[in-house]
C-alpha cells in the first residue's frame, strides 16, 4: 500500500475517534459540566482540531488563519461542526495527496518571524500522534468526571472496519 494511501486510512481512523471522543464528552453528565475538568477537556478537544486546521492552513500556503493553538473561551456545543468541516477539509488535501507530495516541504513562520520548513509527511504524522495524545487526555478526565469512556484503539477499529471480508478469527 502506497504510504499516502495508509494516511487516508489513518485520517479515517482518527475521524472515528473523533466523533467517539465528542460523545465521551457528551456522556458527561450536565451536572459535572461546570467543573474545571471539564472545561480543560473540551479545550483539549478544540486544540485538537485548532491543530489540524493550522496545519492545514500553513501546508496549503497560508499563514495559519486565525485560529488559535488555544481557545479559553471553546463552548463544546461548537465542536461538532468544526470537527466536520476539518474532516471533509483534511479528506480533501488527503485525496489529492501522493507520496511524492508527502516528501515535499511546506514553509511556516512562529509568532516571533522564525522560517521553518517541514516535510507535509513529517506533519502529517506528527498531527496523528497527537490526536492520540490528546484523546487519551481527554478519555482520563471524562472518565473521572462519570462520563463513559469509548475503546478508541486502532486495531479494533481496524478489525470492524478495514479487514478483508475474507478473513475470520482464528480458532487454536
Amino acid at each position: 500500500m502506497p504510504i499516502a494511501e495508509r494516511y487516508r486510512m489513518w485520517f479515517e481512523y482518527e475521524r472515528d475517534c473523533n466523533s467517539k471522543t465528542l460523545d465521551m464528552l457528551d456522556s458527561v453528565p450536565p451536572a459535572n459540566r461546570s467543573e474545571s475538568r471539564f472545561k480543560l477537556a473540551v479545550g483539549l478537544a478544540d486544540h485538537v482540531v485548532a491543530c489540524r486546521e493550522k496545519w492545514l492552513d500553513y501546508m496549503t500556503g497560508g499563514t495559519g488563519g486565525d485560529v488559535s493553538w488555544r481557545n479559553e473561551e471553546c463552548e463544546f456545543t461548537t465542536l461538532r461542526s468544526r470537527f466536520i468541516a476539518m474532516e471533509k477539509s483534511w479528506q480533501e488535501f488527503l485525496r489529492n495527496m501522493d507520496d511524492q507530495r508527502l516528501e515535499q516541504e511546506f514553509r511556516f513562520f512562529e509568532e516571533d518571524g522564525v522560517q521553518f520548513l517541514l516535510p507535509n509527511e513529517i506533519q502529517v504524522a506528527q498531527l496523528m500522534g497527537h490526536a492520540l495524545y490528546h484523546r487519551g487526555q481527554i478519555a482520563l478526565l471524562v472518565e473521572q468526571l462519570d462520563g463513559e469512556v469509548v475503546d478508541t484503539d486502532y486495531a479494533d477499529w481496524w478489525w470492524y472496519n478495514m479487514r478483508p471480508a475474507t478473513e475470520g478469527k482464528v480458532n487454536d
